[in-house]
């Protein structure tokens, strides 16, 4: 009987033990687009080779520079060193398919994995092949990673990654889901009790700019009681939520909550990848950027604070572009008359926000993600006038060469997260905040821009926009070619105001490669300064680099090991930066309250509070003062204190009258006076100069506070009659401010002040000039001060121990955070200069 076998032969598959990622290259059978490799993309791969065996490198490219193909073979230089797996993560499904689709074209093996699915999973199980995934994929609580051996991750626009990691560690609850309003109720009566109210009602009718903190002792003491509502409502099931659950479920006290219009997210503080076993340092990690990220963000995010930088020379993905300032004196005029300039041009418009891209669906399809590449792909091919409009999508969508050679950003890039936004604009971050938008922007300006050979035409649409990009000093955040691009765009504005040209005739010329065009860019464009990035301080980027390993114990359940080490953390910030210092305290005061340590944990708390109020700080006794606050020294301000509570009926009333007076209104005088007599109740010397009968006084502020032995106070001015929707004018309120800043001067030489306008926390016109001090303190933060203000009296009343008056008054003074000047630099407060760049931005919906 002849055998079935009889014939077959195999040839035995060798595994490829080449590991210089060139000469991988050069064996590769080309069948695409790809031709060969450009000389900043040799020189990338040769540095990584040479420090290959580093736990972090960084490689950063301009977009369009070719960071996909170094990636690939990275991965496979890897694969045939370790004959181990290697994980290439993108940031959306359509990057994935796109990074496919590249390593097709090189005859490259990869696998894919996504939304539960994997296609040629065998490539990546026996290491012939990268796994091409996405961060959602890698991070969430149930990651399939966690069961495999990665030898290496190569993270792919890690510049932004980010925001797609905290996803991954984040509950969020729009308005409409069953466990909102029963979240809200669990805290309610706290911020009624703490002055809040106010603003919970804002958000709730819709109001985006107010955004509330729970703070960390009234999210422990509800922990179980909050546990049970979100499992009674589904989040263990609903895909949304079950996958983040899967990493909070029994942390959730650890965690901070933020309450929005936008809803309610519940996210760790500090994002605890290091304890993602197949995550660890052990394993290499490439993170392949655009724009090198924020040391403080990237830090933050991955904690590698020391990571191998390459930056190869070369001018991929050098692009030729037109920067057009859309003219018109309010937003939707800028839309319409875009939409009317591009009316025969093919266009891709990126909007913040899904309420703003339904602007543009009269004249463009949304794009929503749901058709995956597809639809990227039919947009392409489409020809003019198609366009397409995208919601908040500044990265994952590559439109190159021909395939559009038009881009609309209507708006600026908004925040992702709500803990992001309460730490940049509360602790007052504000440069990181401003690399943040300057990523984003280049992010998106690269959709179109993909190779030095392309050219095309950026319209910034919306005032917030143009201001943000005209400021000289978020211009140092972006590439230098940038910074050129946007001046000489700017002077081709001026040039169009003066009927000089049209934008007509400039969009017509870059796009059809006109002569003189050409002969215009090449001769200006390097003609225009440009600033270096600005460096975050080292004490900065060494504090995100040690958060990450100081909550740690926290995540873990070592409570006195996390006290510890918060509060080292704490103590080394707070020697540069108070704000950022008490935020640590504030979590430091949870570890020490979960450790068991309650009379330090209240302490931490208070701490934390009186140097940043928006905090919140729990209730206190009689008690509490005498272990918070040992043996001290009445002051001036003290015995002004005990001076007034020997007159507790007049206090009283003065009280009472406060708290009707200080509130928004179309009349400002009563709020006015109710602020000198909150002053004078501090124990502060008062004065109303605009009541002054001296018309050579009447330039003075409303209010002023003065604290005589630090020769200091605060200049306030009330804007309370201020509406909803409007802002701060030039003249009226930031002009009128700066005489009041020339009135001090002259009249107080010696003395310096606070600046302050009270009211809500409003647009500043682009026309004015605030001084760099201004500050916009919202009225619900002097409400809040008038309470602990009552609570000193209320407690020097009914003292019983056998101190005398002004050494209680002091020790109030410390416990409630009112000692000057911690009692108004502790106050909420946003900088006029950060509104009127448009710095500050409000929540977008889900």
């Amino acid at each position: 009987m002849t055998s079935k076998l009889r014939g077959l032969k195999l040839t035995p598959k060798r595994r490829s033990k080449e590991t210089n990622p060139l000469k991988i290259f050069e064996s590769l059978t080309l069948r695409g687009a790809v031709e060969n490799i450009w000389d900043p993309q040799s020189e990338a791969l040769r540095s990584w080779d040479a420090a290959r065996d580093k736990p972090d490198v960084v490689v950063e490219m301009n977009t369009g520079g070719g960071k996909t193909l170094i990636g690939l073979l990275i991965a496979q230089s890897i694969i045939n060193e370790t004959s181990g797996q290697v994980v290439f993560v993108c940031p959306t499904i359509q990057l994935i398919e796109q990074a496919r689709m590249r390593a097709q074209e090189c005859g490259l093996e990869v696998a894919t994995y996504y939304e539960g699915n994997w296609d040629n999973e065998e490539a990546f199980t026996s290491a012939n092949g990268p796994c091409l995934t996405n961060y959602a994929a890698v991070f969430n609580g149930k990651s399939i990673f966690r069961r495999k051996e990665v030898k290496a991750f190569l993270l792919d626009d890690a510049h932004v990654a980010g925001p797609s990691v905290r996803a991954s560690f984040t509950l969020r609850f729009n308005s409409s889901h069953s466990a909102h309003a029963k979240i809200i109720n669990l805290f309610k009566s706290y911020f009624e009790k703490s002055g809040h109210a106010q603003e919970l009602d804002a958000l709730l009718n819709g109001d985006w700019m107010p955004l509330l903190f729970v703070p960390a002792f009234e999210i422990n003491r509800h922990a179980q009681r909050l546990t049970q509502i979100l499992v009674d409502e589904g989040v263990t099931e609903e895909k949304s939520t079950l996958f983040a659950w899967e990493h909070l479920r029994d942390r959730l006290s650890q965690c901070a909550i933020l309450i929005s219009a936008k809803g309610i997210e519940i996210s760790p503080v500090s994002l605890p990848l290091s304890t993602l076993d197949y995550f660890s340092r052990d394993t290499r990690r490439i993170y392949l950027t655009a724009t090198m990220p924020s040391p403080v963000q990237f830090a933050q995010t991955f904690g590698a604070e020391d990571a191998h930088v390459i930056r190869p020379g070369g001018k991929s993905g050098d692009s030729q572009r037109l920067f057009v300032f859309a003219p018109g004196e309010t937003d939707e005029a800028q839309r319409e008359w875009t939409k009317e300039v591009l009316k025969s041009y093919k266009a891709c418009v990126i909007a913040p926000s899904k309420k703003q891209a339904g602007e543009w669906t009269d004249v463009a399809t949304l794009y929503d993600g749901s058709g995956g590449q597809a639809a990227v792909e039919k947009f392409k091919k489409a020809v003019p006038p198609k366009k397409m409009v995208m919601a908040a999508r500044y990265d994952g969508v590559d439109l190159p060469g021909d395939s559009c050679r038009v881009l609309v950003l209507d708006g600026i890039p908004l925040g992702s997260f709500a803990i992001e936004r309460f730490i940049d604009q509360s602790l007052n971050l504000a440069s990181t905040r401003t690399s943040t938008t300057a990523i984003r922007l280049t992010q998106a300006i690269g959709r179109i821009f993909r190779s030095n050979t392309d050219h095309g035409v950026v319209i910034l649409c919306g005032s917030e926009i143009q201001n943000w990009v005209r400021s000289p000093a978020h211009q140092s955040f972006l590439p230098e070619l940038l910074q050129r691009q946007l001046q000489f765009g700017m002077q081709l504005s001026e040039a169009v105001e003066e009927e000089e040209t049209s934008y007509e005739d400039l969009i017509d010329g870059i796009l059809k490669g006109d002569r003189e065009w050409d002969r215009l860019y090449k001769s200006s464009i390097d003609a225009y300064d440009t600033s270096e990035r600005p460096v975050p301080p080292s004490w900065l980027v060494e504090a995100a680099g040690r958060e990450g390993a100081d909550f740690l114990p926290m995540w873990q359940g070592n409570f006195p090991g996390a006290a510890k080490s918060i509060q080292m953390l704490a103590d080394f910030v707070g020697q540069h930066d108070k704000k950022l210092a008490a935020w640590y305290a504030h979590w430091c005061g949870l570890a020490q309250e979960m450790g068991g340590q309650s009379v330090s944990a209240v302490k931490s708390y208070l701490e934390a509070a009186n140097r940043c109020a928006v905090l919140g700080r729990p209730a206190v006794s009689s008690k509490t003062a005498l272990t918070s606050v040992a043996n001290p020294v009445a002051g001036a301000q003290a015995n002004r204190i005990a001076e007034n509570a020997a007159k507790i009926a007049k206090v009283h009333k003065a009280l009472e009258t406060v708290k009707k007076d200080l509130q928004y209104g179309e009349n400002t005088k009563p709020s006015e006076e109710a602020l000198a007599i909150l002053g004078k109740l501090l124990g502060l010397d008062v004065t109303r100069p605009d009541n002054d009968h001296d018309p050579k006084k009447k330039t003075g502020p409303d209010v002023l506070w003065r604290y005589g032995p630090s020769k200091s106070g605060m200049a306030l001015e009330a804007k309370t009659n201020k509406k909803t929707g409007s802002q701060y004018q030039k003249k009226d309120d930031i002009g009128q401010f700066h005489d009041h800043i020339a009135f001090l001067k002259k009249h107080f030489p010696e003395e310096t002040f606070f600046q302050a306008i009270v009211g809500r926390s409003l647009p500043v016109s682009m026309e004015s000039n605030p001084s760099d001090a201004l500050r916009i303190v919202p009225l619900e933060g002097f409400q809040e001060l008038v309470s602990r203000v009552e609570q000193l009296y209320n407690f020097l009343e009914s003292s019983t121990d056998g101190d005398a008056l002004p050494v209680k008054a002091e020790r109030w003074l410390q416990t409630l955070g009112l000692s000057w000047p911690q009692c108004v630099d502790g106050l909420p407060y946003t900088l006029a200069n950060d509104l009127k760049r448009g710095d500050i931005q409000t929540d977008q919906a889900f």
